[in-house]
């Protein structure tokens, strides 16, 4: 059965893969990236239509997101660029929030379970990568290492995953707090979202027993 979450992870690895490729190549590619981007809450929407307030509010807070970095493309500010990014990296937590709250109410293990867990770890690694650009363009030189614009997600994806390259670190107090922040939530998420995957996996077992029981009976 396919899940409604599934679209969700569709878009991030879309914005994940192509757009490093599509950023820095003219207005054609600058537009392409901001659409995928737009993806996110798009799908995100789509997947919380049971709530429509919920996702016309997902859409609301996407759309200044979209005109501000088409304008950006334009007439380059720095201002519009924090302001922009300070949009999307609100509304990827804000989405982190309403797909937590649709994971508890999951009570048995099932796909959207699964892909609902998924989108939103990989979603606390994109609103983080906002985080880290707002920093370094408040604070230029932050962070070491950040010769192209996707070096920030790389780094926040390296950090929450704990891998810890190298490659690119913070430099400033800030940026090594907020480090150590992200590193800490993306081991605690994954410590008790699996322990709650598999509780609930467990006890869903002895029902399927006892269900294939009564069945053999019969």
């Amino acid at each position: 059965m396919k899940s409604r979450f599934i679209y969700i992870i569709f878009a991030i690895m879309l914005v994940l893969l192509v757009n490093p490729f599509l950023r820095p190549a003219g207005l054609f590619g600058h537009l392409v990236s901001t659409l995928l981007i737009a993806l996110i809450p798009l799908s995100s929407s789509l997947a919380l239509t049971r709530d429509r307030k919920t996702a016309a509010i997902i859409l609301v807070i996407a759309a200044p997101f979209v005109i501000l970095d088409s304008i950006n493309f334009f007439s380059p500010h720095r201002l519009l660029m924090i302001t922009a990014l300070g949009f999307v990296t609100v509304l990827y937590f804000y989405i982190v929030i309403l797909l937590t709250k649709c994971l508890l109410a999951i009570r048995v293990v099932t796909v959207d379970l699964i892909y609902c867990a998924i989108s939103i770890y990989l979603l606390i690694g994109m609103g983080w990568a906002g985080v880290y650009n707002i920093v370094e363009s408040i604070s230029p030189d932050s962070f070491s290492g950040t010769s192209e614009s996707g070096d920030l997600l790389y780094f926040s994806f390296v950090t929450l995953t704990t891998v810890g390259y190298g490659d690119v670190l913070p430099l400033s107090v800030l940026g090594k707090r907020l480090a150590i922040v992200e590193a800490a939530m993306g081991s605690i998420y994954m410590a008790v979202i699996v322990a709650m995957i598999v509780g609930r996996y467990m006890s869903m077992q002895p029902e399927q027993d006892s269900a294939s029981e009564t069945s053999s009976e019969k």
